[in-house]
């Protein structure tokens, strides 16, 4: 999920709809962190510390890469099955579908 708002408190996501959305990783903007709100309790990407990030989706996994080599978040509980297809990856994700499509 994109936090609002860059992640400026002012657009936080309210505690109700974050529990029903349940999101894997919540990616932060560029705000002045003094401005930011972290969304304690979620696994996050911080934008102005990660510089770039890329996601690589691949069937129903996306690949998450960092362009700052000194960015320190690593997510090791996801899977790790594509750590040499870019420089920065910090980890991988199993994005889940609650329905199909019929052609």
């Amino acid at each position: 999920m994109f936090a609002p708002h860059h992640g400026r408190d002012s657009g936080k996501i309210p505690n109700s709809w974050l529990e029903k959305l349940d999101p894997q990783i919540i990616v932060i903007g560029e705000a002045p962190s003094r401005h930011l709100n972290y969304y304690t309790g979620y696994e996050k990407i911080t934008q102005n510390r990660a510089w770039d990030i890329t996601f690589d989706a691949v069937d129903n996994k996306v690949h998450m890469y960092a362009s700052n080599p000194q960015y320190g978040t690593r997510f090791d509980e996801f899977d790790n099955e594509y750590q040499n297809a870019h420089d920065g990856y910090l980890g991988s994700i199993t994005v889940e579908t609650e329905y199909t499509l019929d052609g």
